[in-house]
């Protein structure tokens, strides 16, 4: 094949993804334990779960951890809202997730420059009033692990939730801690240390998921470019979680994250050294 002809069939095939893709069965889930830990996903908007959820799902898959996803948004659309979280909530059920929510309509004006208003504005306790709602939710939960987009995530919903999220943490009780797990999308991070392989099945899972969230992919079809974006995030973290100018890793899907450890009302590096999780590695290792 040459490139030529490699460039056509990938546009095709990509462009018959678009209306012809079935997704894949649902997997079987694992029986966990009433003591099973917690991963909360702090979700900017419903479809966030389904694409920066791959080690998310490996520990719930593998390790029978429980995920709870928290919709911290449902969207800046209000004739929209309703209907993403009816598609969150079946998105969140084929991948074996909870699903809670804010209210009707999700959390108001997560966003910076909401966070950076809260101190001069008509309303300065709106923030507040939602640091405190997310902070109970994640009280009540007491995760073992936080998925939040990291601070430079481009997308004002995603800079705001992570901004959310570090609020919350803030008011949580003095013997709270956790991982958290920064994720990416919309803009890289600058240092992730931990790469996570995902194998097709799974890959296959979370595009199966972010099909259900029929009206974002109906308007942007970006379930058909996510294994591209999960090789692509294999090919950079090779070499900015491993070594610069070493192999890339043995294994097609990956995602990239930032992990750290909320520990006495601080952020520290969760890691002595950045990681490269395969497929043969435990995923719950990492938190031993």
């Amino acid at each position: 094949m040459n490139v030529d002809d490699y460039l056509t069939e990938l546009a095709a095939l990509a462009q018959v993804a678009r209306v012809r893709l079935a997704p894949a069965p649902r997997a079987n889930q694992p029986v966990r334990a009433a003591s099973a830990p917690v991963v909360a996903i702090v979700s900017p908007h419903p479809d966030d779960e389904c694409i920066i959820s791959g080690l998310a799902l490996r520990l719930a898959m593998e390790c029978g951890w429980r995920v709870v996803n928290i919709a911290a948004t449902q969207g800046s659309n209000p004739e929209r809202q309703s209907a993403r979280a009816i598609e969150l909530r079946a998105a969140c059920d084929y991948l074996g997730f909870e699903c809670v929510f804010f209210g009707d309509c999700g959390l108001l004006n997560v966003n910076p420059g909401a966070r950076a208003a809260r101190d001069n504005t008509d309303d300065p306790d709106a923030w507040r009033v939602n640091v405190t709602a997310l902070a109970q939710k994640l009280n009540a939960l007491r995760p073992a692990l936080i998925l939040t987009p990291h601070q430079h995530d481009a997308q004002p919903t995603h800079v705001g939730t992570h901004w959310l999220t570090r609020d919350a943490l803030a008011e949580m009780p003095s013997d709270f801690s956790a991982h958290i797990a920064f994720t990416e999308y919309w803009s890289t991070m600058e240092s992730p240390n931990l790469l996570v392989a995902q194998s097709a099945p799974q890959v296959g899972q979370m595009i199966s998921a972010l099909m259900l969230h029929v009206g974002e992919v109906t308007r942007n079809p970006y379930h058909t470019s996510l294994p591209m974006w999960m090789m692509d995030n294999v090919r950079r973290g090779s070499e900015r979680v491993g070594a610069t100018g070493g192999a890339v890793a043995n294994f097609d899907f990956g995602t990239c994250y930032d992990l750290q450890l909320w520990q006495n009302g601080n952020l520290k590096s969760a890691l002595n050294s950045a990681q490269i999780l395969t497929l043969n590695d435990s995923p719950d290792a990492i938190f031993r």
